[in-house]
């Protein structure tokens, strides 16, 4: 799981790098601001166990992070897929809107269905389990708050998400983000920049470095 929580680590940097433009001011009276709602892909992601990662930016203000998770976990056939191993479906156990991973009294992961059809496939809060002890260790809350984690499964396709794990403000050319300080690593501090949308294209730039992302759609 440490991979995993590199390679959301490495997600965070598009944001992290706003710091440093916390002093731009915007000009003089209101403008149309460009809708940053939406889901946006890192560019450049090169991870071998991680195909895309990226940011959602939901219209409440509120935004979450997510990545495939299909190298590294999914559901198949036969079971549950995990780092290289298959667990059996013996060991997958399916209790009302709930369905648990447990072998021989560990258990990897329990998850509450939200939307599921076929099989295992769908939509579920991650719950219990080692894999999301992992998360709220790595991934601690200043305020005490609980991680709300969403998995979808669908096939042999598998996405991670990280749901309302900061919020953000858009003041004329700035792009203002605050919340999830032990993550984003910046001590309470808002993290603030300038961007622009163009052609599907969400450009964040500091003093020292420019990141794309790409909309999802």
């Amino acid at each position: 799981m440490k991979r995993t929580l590199c390679s959301i680590a490495a997600c965070t940097l598009v944001l992290g790098a706003l710091v440093s433009c916390g002093d731009k001011k915007g000009g003089k009276g209101k403008k149309e601001t460009p809708n940053i709602v939406g889901k946006w892909a890192m560019s450049g992601f090169e991870n071998k166990d991680v195909e895309s990662a990226g940011i959602i930016f939901h219209e409440n203000g509120k935004g979450s992070m997510y990545e495939d998770a299909s190298n590294m976990f999914h559901f198949e056939d036969e079971g549950f897929y995990i780092s290289g191993s298959v667990i059996s479906n013996d060991y997958v156990i399916d209790e009302g809107d709930s369905v648990t991973v447990d072998v021989n009294g560990e258990k990897l992961l329990s998850m509450k269905k939200v939307d599921v059809k076929d099989g295992h496939y769908g939509t579920y809060t991650l719950e219990g389990g080692r894999l999301y002890d992992n998360f709220v260790e790595s991934m601690k809350q200043d305020d005490g708050k609980l991680l709300d984690i969403t998995l979808n499964f669908d096939g042999p396709h598998s996405e991670l998400i990280f749901d309302d794990i900061f919020t953000y403000t858009i003041d004329d050319k700035n792009l203002n983000v605050s919340g999830a300080t032990s993550v984003f690593n910046s001590q309470g501090a808002v993290l603030s920049g300038e961007y622009t949308i163009k052609d599907d294209k969400l450009t964040i730039t500091d003093a020292k470095t420019t990141n794309v992302l790409t909309r999802v759609k």
